[in-house]
């Protein structure tokens, strides 16, 4: 389904017409651009010569013009992001409502809840198991990420967020993994690799600590190379990061970090509002499609959902100007590479 109709086009166009010749005031409370013409808010063109508008009928050889352009540029970011997030608002109610009717169709399977034995020892589902020496160890492991998330890298995200007002932190009480959710990502790594110790898989745990940093769309681009430069400046390693915004299931940017310090390694997700949104809804159909209980009927069905909800939040300007990088890797990073996608987890 299209994200504009045919109307809405027309009057995208109008309206943007009206705001170029000063008509209407534009988004950013200017007073028009001063142009005589903008078709079909395409104005800006790219040439080997100055910037022009329409090809060419007014060079833009002194400020004002530049201005003019620049102005015209925001006003045409803001008129399509707006029109965007009214689409994204009104579908919302609709997609939920898919999502009920998919939980009701594929009833999911009751998990046994994790738990600590008399003995000291601690099972979970799936067979996982760690001993009483094992589970004391991981207590402690918990705390000391718990403790050097909330006292380390929290407030250097906060000083990140503090040094401009156009980006912001969001979901802080995901911040941490829960336990029972961190012994199962230490049990799995070494049930898979028993020469691992406690610790070795701990530090294989992509996302113990993680952060969500939200901008407006005509922030986004910039906003995330400039913070991936803050986080560098605070003395982080950056170990990957991945573009998704071309992906039909997930929109966003998603990046891993280590302190070198202790080799804690923690992630930052960079998103819109509206890219936020979108994966806080599909979350649970990540989980299930990831699981292996769900069947290949459900897994196609649950992923249409995914491509529904995505398919619905529009790229910010210039994000392909975001690359993806990916630091040397050794072998306990291979698992953390399986995944195109890492989102928090419960």
């Amino acid at each position: 389904m299209p994200l504009f109709s045919e109307a809405q086009r027309v009057a995208n166009r109008i309206g943007l017409r009206a705001v170029a010749k000063g008509e209407e005031p534009n988004a950013l409370g200017g007073d028009g651009l001063g142009l005589d013409r903008v078709e079909d808010g395409d104005g800006l063109r790219r040439c080997d010569g100055p910037a022009t508008v329409d090809g060419g009928t007014a060079v833009l050889a002194d400020p004002e013009r530049r201005a003019a352009i620049h102005r015209l540029h925001h006003a045409i970011v803001d008129h399509t992001y707006g029109v965007a997030r009214d689409g994204w608002a009104r579908a919302l109610p609709g997609l939920h409502a898919a999502w009920e009717q998919l939980v009701e169709k594929y009833p999911g399977r009751a998990r046994a809840a994790p738990r600590t034995q008399p003995d000291g020892s601690w099972v979970a589902d799936g067979n996982r198991r760690l001993n009483p020496e094992q589970n004391s160890e991981a207590c402690k492991a918990c705390k000391d990420v718990s403790d050097e998330g909330k006292q380390v890298i929290l407030p250097a995200m906060q000083r990140i967020e503090a040094a401009d007002p156009d980006r912001k932190l969001a979901g802080l009480e995901h911040m941490l993994k829960g336990e029972d959710r961190l012994k199962e990502k230490i049990a799995d790594e070494m049930a898979a690799k028993a020469w691992l110790t406690l610790r070795q898989a701990l530090d294989t745990v992509a996302d113990p600590v993680r952060f969500t940093l939200t901008y407006t769309p005509d922030r986004y681009a910039g906003g995330v190379r400039t913070d991936v430069e803050r986080l560098k400046e605070e003395g982080f390693e950056l170990i990957q990061l991945k573009n998704l915004w071309a992906s039909d299931q997930y929109k966003g940017v998603n990046s891993q970090w280590c302190r070198t310090e202790t080799g804690l390694r923690f992630e930052v997700q960079f998103h819109t509002p509206e890219s936020r949104e979108a994966k806080e809804l599909t979350h649970k159909a990540y989980e299930r499609i990831r699981s292996s209980q769900a069947s290949p009927a459900e897994r196609r069905e649950l992923e249409d959902f995914q491509r529904r909800v995505n398919e619905l939040v529009l790229a910010p300007p210039g994000v392909d100007e975001v690359k993806d990088f990916r630091r040397g890797r050794d072998d306990r990073e291979d698992h953390l590479l399986r995944d195109n996608r890492r989102v928090y987890e419960p």
